[in-house]
């Protein structure tokens, strides 16, 4: 999809006659290190400190021990839908949909390769790296627990294993690993403090929503949104250590960090 992205970009831009050279090794340059982030990211459990390896088991652990509550959360939702919330609601839906955050990601790399602005465009390939890396994480995962989703009123612990039908493929939420990918991305790329908070705040509510919707069990979102925020933050720190390395200002990138946040106010 990415490589898709990149040709028509290309195209265009060709077309509204922009000098495509430039445009061209721009795109091969970010294929390039598309590429390599990739290797990074799937690559680091292999360099994971003890640390890091207890904080990835108490992240399963939470999540495994939501299974407990997830018919009570089902429950509270269901009892406690408001006209105030049904209208709210759909702006997480919105926000958390595989085509809003990749149209999104996409505007922003191409408004970046256009006007020729390496800070946007570098902001749209880490948004373009979340989700895409995020999302082959969850995706492989929906299909492989093949987890009946509340509606189908199968109970929270039926698993149908390698599963391709949309009604078992509950685990984890595709929504919430996508809000949380975009929003833990450009939270790292904007480093500001109410970026963040209104980031994370529509990245919440789409976890929200697809409990109020009977879409997901809580443990569904709640693993969506650890994928999702682990990858998309993960992310933003290497492209902004690209960034500072192409402006010369710090040393080459080093291995990455996962489980490390830092919010600058």
């Amino acid at each position: 999809m990415i490589r898709f992205v990149f040709f028509v970009s290309l195209i265009s831009l060709t077309v509204s006659n922009i000098d495509a050279r430039p445009i061209g090794r721009t795109l091969d340059s970010d294929a390039t290190e598309y590429a390599k982030d990739f290797k990074r990211i799937f690559s680091s459990p292999t360099r994971f400190s003890n640390s890091q390896w207890v904080t990835t088991v108490a992240i399963v652990g939470a999540t495994t021990s939501s299974f407990l509550i997830d018919e009570d959360v089902r429950a509270y939702a269901n009892e406690h839908r408001t006209p105030f919330l049904d209208r709210l609601m759909p702006v997480g839906d919105f926000y958390g949909k595989f085509l809003t955050t990749t149209s999104l990601s996409s505007l922003v790399f191409l408004t970046g390769l256009a006007i020729d602005d390496e800070e946007t465009r570098l902001t749209g390939r880490a948004m373009i790296e979340a989700l895409s890396f995020s999302l082959l994480i969850t995706g492989s995962m929906k299909v492989i627990f093949g987890r009946s989703r509340p509606y189908t009123n199968q109970g929270h612990m039926d698993f149908n294993w390698f599963e391709l039908s949309q009604d078992r493929r509950s685990f984890p939420s595709g929504h919430a690993t996508s809000a949380f990918a975009l929003s833990s991305a450009l939270s790292v790329r904007v480093n500001r403090a109410w970026a963040t908070a209104g980031l994370y705040s529509l990245a919440t509510l789409t976890l929200m929503n697809r409990m109020y919707d009977d879409m997901h069990w809580f443990s569904d979102t709640l693993m969506g949104a650890a994928i999702g925020t682990t990858i998309g933050i993960a992310v933003g720190k290497m492209v902004n250590k690209e960034a500072e390395q192409k402006s010369n200002r710090i040393e080459p990138i080093t291995p990455l960090e996962f489980w490390k946040i830092e919010i600058a106010f």
